[in-house]
């Protein structure tokens, strides 16, 4: 196949120089005990004349992705006066890289979930300061938007109870009820993915994304152009954990605890955002229209305790978990030609909130 990457099985000679950025977004490094994670972040284009700040949104990438991936999306939000994060987990991006094995065997899905819960305080602090706010004010001014793998630690941290967010959005993510289906659905696509994962490329992670064709199929629609395909590619890690899907293949959050870490239910609108691509062929349209109406059940059995948490007496499963499908849209829905409906859908949803 001439478009085939090289699979590598350990961490390259010379490291990337950390991905080029606009002038108005921003790299921090926040220290943890394992290493620095990546997080850009993008301001309000404009000050605000008067009103209070808007809600910020932190963005989380799935697996082979980087907080990079969402530079479209930062810079649309951030001129609608949002400011917005997103996050690179450790072995993506501008984030410590591991070794090959500590990385793809040695990390589980928890300890991502650490990551994003250490972005996640960044993020809150940074804007209770910027708000004149207490910490402990500040889970109602934040909305957490997962993508892909990402949707499931997302959705994880949020069953954990590991913290609140004023909103959540989860955007082609692994399903609350586990990814068999996404496997299956990419069994199908790819006859060849378990032999070339066992026999030529010795159980490689990469292995299913190892071609410039294989990305473009699992993750962007037909009509994607391939040049764009390849510079994708550049933003790919060289290796990903296969414990943090693994640990999602069967079901792996509790969904009333999930819709108990968002808070707002009382006050009416949608308060949980359920995002498909039309033409996704891992999570696909259906796989999503059944997470969403698994959280709109959970809202509905847990309506009392969601009212006497949130305040007010307004609570209707049916109403406020939201289900949106970006038509001719891939599975890399804020890449693919149609992000921008997909960041309008988003966008409607967080100023409703």
């Amino acid at each position: 196949m001439g478009d085939r990457h090289t699979l590598l099985f350990s961490q390259p000679l010379t490291s990337p120089h950390p991905v080029d950025l606009p002038p108005y977004i921003t790299r921090y490094y926040i220290p943890t005990p394992l290493g620095t994670l990546e997080l850009l972040a993008a301001e309000p284009t404009s000050s605000p004349t008067s009103g209070p700040r808007k809600k910020a949104i932190l963005f989380q990438h799935g697996g082979f992705g980087s907080a990079a991936v969402f530079i479209p999306f930062l810079t649309y939000f951030s001129q609608a006066q949002h400011p917005c994060y997103a996050l690179s987990v450790r072995g993506h991006g501008a984030s410590s890289k591991p070794s090959f094995f500590r990385m793809v065997w040695g990390y589980p899905k928890s300890a991502f979930a650490g990551d994003l819960l250490v972005g996640l305080g960044f993020v809150q602090d940074l804007e209770a300061e910027r708000r004149g706010k207490s910490v402990s004010e500040m889970p109602d001014d934040v909305v957490l938007v997962g993508h892909s793998a990402g949707g499931g630690l997302t959705q994880f941290l949020l069953s954990e109870g590991m913290r609140k967010v004023g909103g959540y959005v989860c955007m082609a993510g692994f399903p609350s009820f586990g990814g068999w289906g996404v496997y299956w659905n990419w069994f199908k696509m790819d006859p060849w993915f378990v032999p070339r994962y066992y026999l030529r490329d010795f159980w490689h992670p990469r292995s299913p994304l190892s071609s410039t064709s294989l990305v473009h199929q699992a993750f962007f629609s037909p009509s994607y152009p391939v040049s764009d395909v390849k510079s994708f590619e550049t933003l790919m890690p060289e290796y990903e954990s296969m414990l943090w899907p693994l640990q999602m293949m069967t079901r792996f959050v509790d969904v009333g605890r999930v819709v108990r870490s968002i808070t707002g239910w009382g006050k009416g609108g949608i308060r949980l955002l359920v995002v498909a691509g039309e033409k996704d062929r891992l999570m696909d349209v259906e796989l999503m229209r059944q997470m969403a109406a698994e959280y709109r059940v959970a809202v509905e059995k847990g309506r009392e305790e969601l009212v006497g948490e949130s305040g007010g007496d307004v609570i209707n499963g049916g109403e406020q978990v939201g289900f949106e499908v970006v038509m001719g849209s891939g599975h890399h829905l804020q890449n693919d030609l149609y992000w921008e409906d997909c960041a309008g859908k988003i966008l409607v949803f967080v100023e409703q909130l």
